[in-house]
């Protein structure tokens, strides 16, 4: 029976409510006005029982107060207007009882005032509370400067009913401020046990992800590792090719194609020994790469490079045609550029952020190349495709050394 009328009267509130902490205060409001409800209704019968007549005024002032409340609480579907006219009202009995009711001792009067301000804090906040501690504070001290100097000289008058009433008023404060904090702490217990089996359920997720992201993780790598072996698997095959051919020009394209193979498959290598699976560390593949090169095509001579890196990492969509590109720019420096050159051999390599969010990708040595002219070779259209891709712009000049500047865009993608 006691749910239906509590689903009556809050339902629809309730049902909008997520937060326990809210929960808990219109609950509270309810079963405050509930009881005391009744026990305006008890204190009537008591007052009519034991002849304490003035006392039947204020209780029946609760009573129709408390009816209005709760069914403010379903017209208006929110608890903050209704609570906050429930307590002003109150206010107004507590302070009208004791200046105007000359016939009772209140002797119980300071407990419902703490009681009210308790119930103003926890239900509309600290706000409200303070102010509504104000207007208590200054209505009791004008209540012990003006009106109880009269009530002192009446109270030798007053009935013994009259002092009998004080015991159950007194037991009624009490059992409603244990009910206050009886309802707080459970309030707060609730809480407690939301927020541990939340926390419980967030770890269990957690560690789900985690293990998840560590198989994603196992998979991806097996996945670049697989890519690697195959890539290599390409490069021992063109090598077996190569041996048929006899000559030079053609042995020279086929190293070519296997270095842009093992350029693409060197990154695979990175990637799966890295932590982070999608970004490669610049300078340390660029050295590798460099050495690689430089076995593959075995030089005589001795080369200097300098790797100059403003961007540490960059991902996989972008690491691919970037150093397809150095690829093709360091193969033709040791093929070409310090034939008819004297030592010492220098290679450098820049990568920097420019303005407006593009980079600047540069390298230069010190050979002597020969300017490209209309017939382009495979390696030069390949640098200008990879441009395209990276959405960059190519400048070239070869005095007083080789230069060859990118200005990319969109770099860490």
């Amino acid at each position: 029976m006691s749910d239906k009328i509590k689903k009556y009267f809050l339902g629809s509130i309730l049902s909008k409510t997520e937060s326990l902490h809210e929960e808990s205060r219109i609950t509270l409001f309810y079963n405050l006005v509930l009881t005391v409800f009744f026990m305006s209704v008890l204190s009537v019968f008591i007052s009519l029982i034991i002849g304490t007549l003035p006392v039947i005024l204020p209780s029946l002032g609760h009573t129709a107060l408390s009816l209005f409340a709760l069914f403010s609480l379903r017209w208006c579907k929110s608890v903050k207007k209704p609570a906050l006219v429930y307590f002003s009202a109150l206010y107004l009995l507590l302070m009208g009882n004791l200046y105007f009711n000359d016939a009772t001792a209140h002797i119980g009067t300071p407990f419902w005032i703490i009681l009210l301000n308790i119930f103003v804090i926890y239900t509309l906040g600290i706000r409200w509370g303070i102010a509504f501690l104000l207007l208590s504070a200054i209505g009791f001290i004008y209540y012990l400067h003006a009106i109880l100097p009269r009530i002192m000289d009446i109270l030798p008058t007053l009935s013994s009913a009259t002092y009998s009433s004080v015991y159950y008023e007194t037991i009624f404060a009490l059992f409603l401020l244990g009910y206050i904090i009886n309802t707080i702490l459970n309030s707060s217990k609730k809480s407690d046990e939301l927020l541990k089996k939340r926390n419980e359920e967030l770890i269990r997720q957690n560690q789900e992800i985690i293990d998840r992201d560590i198989e994603k993780t196992v998979l991806l790598k097996e996945i670049h590792h697989r890519v690697k072996n195959n890539l290599q698997v390409i490069t021992s095959l063109l090598r077996l090719q190569m041996r048929e051919l006899k000559h030079e020009e053609s042995i020279s394209k086929f190293r070519d194609s296997i270095n842009r193979v093992l350029t693409m498959a060197l990154i695979h290598e990175k990637i799966y020994k890295s932590e982070g699976l999608s970004k490669v560390n610049l300078e340390e593949y660029f050295r590798e790469l460099s050495q690689d090169l430089i076995k593959s095509y075995q030089i005589d001579f001795q080369v200097q490079l300098n790797y100059l890196f403003e961007v540490e990492k960059i991902g996989l969509k972008s690491i691919v045609p970037l150093a397809l590109i150095f690829n093709e720019l360091f193969s033709n420096s040791l093929k070409h550029a310090f034939v008819s050159s004297t030592p010492p051999f220098l290679i450098t390599l820049q990568l920097r952020n420019s303005d407006k969010g593009y980079f600047e990708f540069t390298y230069s040595d010190n050979g002597k190349w020969k300017q490209p002219g209309s017939d382009s070779t495979f390696g030069l259209e390949l640098i200008d495709s990879l441009t395209d891709q990276l959405e960059g712009e190519l400048s070239f000049h070869s005095s007083p050394e080789t230069v060859y500047r990118f200005k990319i865009k969109h770099l860490k993608s």
